[in-house]
């Protein structure tokens, strides 16, 4: 039988003594329930890290080669064995090369489109929001041109339920990406610094100029930065290509 002691324990708002029948056995009951669960925390959170660390290793490895062979020459043997994981591993974070894919296509486009938004965040003039959206985006594809080269070849899936929710998931990700620049233009219309136009269509529009600038500077490839474009692709948009000056 433990032997409990009585304590008293003085409470700053009152004159009186409050006699609390607490047992060192419970005390240390707590103490030690406490502590396991803080142990258990610590390792749980550990275990999601790891789990986390490896899952970004695979889609890094599964870029690489799917850039370099495409999707239907690619095996997940060879993205287990160049992740450094049994293909029995892999499966426990993908369950098939069709999941993989998804997953891989998917998350770069919403850090891609995420980079953008913190950008413009940063920003109050309306010029300079729309010239780092630009940036942003160049910087970010230089950055990851592997995936980006696979984004534009459009080298998806066969037709199937999977190929559906890869276009359903990217198209759904890429009009709330318009959504946003669409917010940037209608502000800056708002403020008397962009034309009375359509701000939806004037998303749109500077979208396709950067694609279309991505997709040349991919197929190119002469050395030159893809962010050096940002002035010309934000004059386009802008100014135009008309000459101002002529009679």
């Amino acid at each position: 039988m433990p032997i409990h002691r009585l304590r008293t324990v003085f409470f700053p708002l009152t004159k009186f003594p409050f006699v609390s029948n607490v047992s060192s056995h419970s005390e240390n009951e707590w103490s030690f329930n406490q502590s396991n669960h803080n142990m258990e925390m610590k390792k749980a959170e550990r275990k999601a890290r790891e789990f986390s660390l490896r899952r970004a290793e695979i889609l890094d490895q599964a870029v690489k080669i799917f850039a370099a062979k495409g999707f239907h020459r690619t095996t997940v043997a060879e993205i287990a064995a160049a992740s450094g994981f049994a293909i029995g591993t892999l499966y426990q974070f993908f369950e098939s090369k069709d999941q993989l894919y998804i997953e891989m296509l998917t998350e770069k486009l919403v850090l891609m489109y995420g980079r953008v938004q913190e950008a413009v965040a940063m920003e109050s003039d309306g010029i300079r929001k729309i010239e780092v959206m630009i940036e942003s985006q160049f910087a970010f594809i230089e950055n990851n041109v592997d995936f980006y080269g696979l984004f534009v070849r459009e080298d998806h899936l066969p037709p199937s339920e999977r190929a559906l929710e890869l276009r359903k998931r990217m198209m759904a990700d890429y009009m709330n990406h318009i959504a946003f620049v669409e917010g940037v233009m209608r502000e800056e219309v708002g403020r008397g610094i962009l034309m009375e136009m359509d701000p939806q269509m004037m998303a749109v529009a500077l979208k396709g100029i950067i694609r279309s600038c991505v997709v040349r500077w991919l197929s190119v490839r002469d050395g030159t930065s893809l962010t050096s474009l940002v002035p010309f692709v934000a004059h386009i948009f802008l100014e135009g290509v008309r000459k101002h000056d002529r009679p």
